[in-house]
């Protein structure tokens, strides 16, 4: 065996080994989504259960382990978890209070789990060791802007983790310890698209230019768009989650990254996820570049993309622009994300557009009634992802507009325009109660 064979058997242990050096008090970071490493979290969450630790503080994205087994009122004094962004699967305990959440910035968020957080020790999900002793940490795994600054490194070992190109390796001789545990990558199917997901995408198409760079965020509406972009020529890419759109669009030919003036021939991306068509796609793909956080989703480096095109969606907007993308009032829902970062990366890029999408309304589960996402104002305790400075153009079903230097009035007008047809009284009745503007309608002597 080589040196670093010898080095890998030296490191191997198993679950229960790793979980046995979180000790009370720790505040510990696991790679997430379709890198989560399960084994050794369920031994972790096995610890708390036995009451073996306390005040250990987990903090991960999309965490696809069984944390329901800890997400119990007793159990917060043994393990806290601090979701740094939610999933269908955890909004309920985050509605409940057993979990707990940390704003950020994306482009910051190891850092300042790091410096801020006091997060030390990592846990991460990583492909087989090559001959050099380096493993690629696949496709959410990327930490390697901090790691030398933590007290220990743990993986574990998936021989079913694409290996995705990029500044995206680990050496074994930077790592504690390691386990294996081969099973299949999580795989997450396309969300459907709907008629307004593609009334949405037609009024945004002929807004994109041929040679843009895109950045797309998640949902059915984005995938619409992607969809019609098939219809331009040498698309780039630039973007925080590698989906299947991107896929499609270079296999149309729609996207073949030439005209990129900032990594050309590359895309550029921090984490996949998606279909096992995408995981595939991505394997060993030069093209793909996949890089830490803290380099991707600068909104310097992303605004150094000429025409760089952002689209992302939101729970609801107000009517002076305000954009509330991450909770239902103080109920966090998803979490800050990208958006901020490709946003204000779109204002810096010469010839930049950020895009806010949104479905006009949306229907009441319970009562069926229609509920306006175009607001007066936001609920109570809602957090203001984007604020009225940072949006530029806005899009419904019913049309898009471009906030970029329009005044409270202007904006209120335009928002109006596009919002639901059975809700632009309720909310121009609003806009002359605080001035924004009055219409004549409103003017009874006029």
């Amino acid at each position: 065996m080589s040196k670093w064979q010898d080095m890998y058997q030296a490191k191997l242990t198993t679950p229960e080994d790793i979980a046995r050096e979180i000790v009370s008090g720790d505040h510990v970071f696991a790679s997430g989504a379709s890198s989560t490493p399960v084994a050794v979290l369920e031994a972790l969450f096995e610890r708390a259960v036995a009451g073996e630790i306390e005040d250990v503080l987990l903090g991960s994205f999309i965490m696809l382990a069984n944390v329901f087994k800890v997400l119990e009122p007793e159990l917060q004094k043994n393990i806290l978890i601090d979701n740094y962004y939610a999933s269908p699967l955890d909004r309920k305990a985050l509605a409940d209070g057993l979990m707990t959440h940390t704003p950020y910035h994306f482009h910051r968020v190891t850092r300042q789990a790091v410096e801020d957080s006091g997060y030390r020790k990592l846990i991460v999900q990583a492909g087989p060791m090559d001959k050099n002793g380096y493993l690629n940490l696949g496709l959410f795994a990327n930490y390697l802007d901090v790691v030398d600054e933590l007290d220990a490194v743990y993986v574990e070992v998936n021989d079913q983790q694409p290996i995705v190109h990029g500044p995206n390796w680990l050496h074994i001789s930077e790592i504690d310890k390691l386990v294996e545990n081969n099973h299949p990558v999580f795989a997450l199917p396309p969300d459907p698209i709907t008629e307004r997901d593609r009334a949405i995408a037609e009024h945004i198409i002929d807004l994109v230019e041929d040679g843009s760079t895109i950045q797309l965020g998640i949902g059915g509406t984005t995938n619409a768009i992607g969809e019609l972009l098939v219809q331009r020529k040498q698309l780039g890419c630039h973007t925080e989650m590698m989906g299947d759109a991107y896929m499609k669009l270079f296999e149309a030919g729609a996207m073949d990254n030439t005209a990129k003036n900032f990594h050309p021939h590359q895309m550029l991306c921090y984490f996949g996820l998606g279909s096992q068509e995408l995981y595939d796609w991505m394997n060993d793909n030069p093209m793909i570049y996949l890089s830490p956080i803290s380099y991707n989703n600068d909104p310097y480096i992303v605004g150094r993309n000429n025409d760089l095109i952002s689209i992302n969606t939101t729970l609801e907007v107000d009517i002076s622009g305000q954009c509330a993308s991450e909770s239902f009032g103080p109920i966090q829902y998803t979490a800050t994300g990208g958006q901020v970062d490709f946003t204000r990366g779109a204002w810096l890029s010469r010839g930049g557009k950020a895009f806010i999408v949104t479905h006009s309304v949306v229907e009441d589960k319970e009562s069926g009634e229609l509920i306006s996402k175009i607001v007066t104002q936001h609920r109570p305790g809602a957090i203001v992802t984007l604020t009225r400075s940072d949006v530029m153009y806005v899009a419904t079903e019913y049309g898009v507009v471009n906030l970029r230097g329009k005044s409270l009035r202007q904006r209120a007008q335009a928002l109006i325009g596009i919002a639901h047809p059975d809700f632009r009284a309720e909310l121009s009745n609003y806009a002359k109660e605080v001035r924004y503007f009055i219409l004549p309608e409103h003017d009874p002597l006029s």
